[in-house]
């Protein structure tokens, strides 16, 4: 069982995994999937001009390292909402891995993003 919930998340590791700090607009407890995962209320999201980072509240983690993703590696971004949240479904290229997070926590990288020819909000 903790196999599958690790899985998606070790696929980017292998590419994306860090050891730096969190970014200063850094989001703690927030919910989002990665993969098929749904994080509520333990993921924490950081969003900078080039990157995403993500990582798991520590009590939860189970080794799961800190991720920094390249919007770079962002090929697709449409909406996910669910009832009267509103969420974004983002594709990463490789490893083919889907993450869906808030509007709010992508508001600070809308400009970058739109930059990049993402227009999805």
């Amino acid at each position: 069982m903790i196999f599958l919930f690790r899985h998606d998340w070790n696929r980017l590791a292998k590419l994306c995994r860090t050891q730096e700090a969190p970014p200063q607009n850094f989001s703690r407890m927030q919910s989002g999937s990665v993969g098929l995962v749904y994080y509520k209320a333990t993921l924490n999201v950081g969003i900078i001009p080039q990157e995403i980072y993500l990582s798991i509240f520590p009590l939860f983690c189970f080794g799961l390292t800190p991720l920094l993703i390249p919007w770079s590696a962002i090929r697709k971004i449409e909406p996910a909402n669910q009832l009267f949240i509103k969420r974004f479904r983002l594709y990463v290229s490789s490893p083919k891995v889907k993450l869906i997070l808030g509007n709010d926590i992508l508001e600070s990288g809308k400009k970058f993003l739109a930059s990049q020819g993402f227009e999805w909000i």
